[in-house]
C-alpha cells in the first residue's frame, strides 16, 4: 500500500517542477503552505508544553495554523511572500552548497555568506519575480520529488530540535537532474505560450508579473 506521507510530497514536487512559476499565486501559496506546515510542525513540542496538550494535537494545530498563515501571506503579499521564500531557499542553498566553496573560514563566516546569498535571492524575488519563481519552485520541487527532503526528515528535525536532518547534498545527481529539468520545463512553458493558457484557465494564477508581460506584449 502506498504511503501518503511519501507519495504526497513527491506529487507536490512534480507539480512545482512542471508549473510552479506558471501558477504564480497558486505556486506561491503551495510553497507558503508547505513552509508554514513545516514550521508549525517543528514548533509543535513548544506549543504542547505551553498549552498542556499532547504532542499529536499540538502538531495538528501547528500544521493547520502554519498552512493558513502561509497561504494568507502568499495571497495578500505576493512579492513579499516570494521574497521571504527566496530568502529561506537562498540561505539554505548558500549554506549547503555555495558557502563551503566560496569561503574557507570559521562557521560564522559561512553563515554570513549563506545569509547574504539568501538576501540576494529575496531581493531578486521582489524584482525579478518570474525568474526567481522558476528557480525557487524548481529547487523545492526537485528536493521533494527526489526525496532529498522527506516527512521523516522533518519529523526527525522536530524530535531532535535541530535543522541538521533537513540538510541534504545539493550536488546529488538525482536532485540536480530534476532541478535542471524543472527549470527547462518551466522556461519552455513560458516560451511556447502554454503558461498563458494555464493563466487563462485558472483565475489569479498569473500574478502581477504575468499581467505585466501580457500588457507589454499587447
Amino acid at each position: 500500500m502506498l504511503d501518503p506521507l511519501v507519495v504526497a510530497p513527491i506529487g507536490i514536487g512534480i507539480v512545482l517542477l512542471f508549473a510552479g512559476a506558471t501558477l504564480a499565486r497558486y505556486g506561491v501559496a503551495l510553497m507558503g503552505a508547505l513552509l508554514g506546515a513545516g514550521g508549525g510542525y517543528l514548533v509543535a513540542p513548544s506549543i504542547a508544553g505551553a498549552a498542556g496538550v499532547g504532542t499529536p494535537a499540538a502538531a495538528a494545530v501547528g500544521i493547520a495554523l502554519g498552512i493558513v498563515v502561509g497561504v494568507l501571506v502568499a495571497h495578500m503579499l505576493l512579492s513579499l511572500a516570494i521574497g521571504a521564500i527566496g530568502f529561506i531557499v537562498g540561505t539554505y542553498f548558500g549554506l549547503t552548497a555555495l558557502a563551503p566553496i566560496l569561503v574557507d573560514g570559521a562557521w560564522y563566516v559561512e553563515i554570513g555568506v549563506g545569509v547574504a546569498i539568501g538576501a540576494a535571492v529575496a531581493l531578486a524575488g521582489m524584482t525579478l519575480t518570474n525568474v526567481t519563481m522558476i528557480a525557487i519552485t524548481s529547487f523545492i520541487g526537485a528536493a521533494l520529488a527526489s526525496q532529498s527532503l522527506t516527512f521523516e526528515a522533518i519529523a526527525e528535525a522536530q524530535s531532535s530540535t535541530s535543522v541538521d536532518p533537513l540538510l541534504f547534498e545539493t550536488t546529488e545527481p538525482v536532485f540536480l537532474a530534476l532541478f535542471v529539468v524543472g527549470i527547462a520545463l518551466q522556461i519552455g512553458l513560458l516560451k511556447l505560450g502554454y503558461a498563458r493558457k494555464f493563466v487563462g484557465v485558472l483565475p489569479g494564477a498569473g500574478g502581477r508579473g504575468s499581467r505585466n508581460e501580457s500588457s507589454t506584449d499587447g
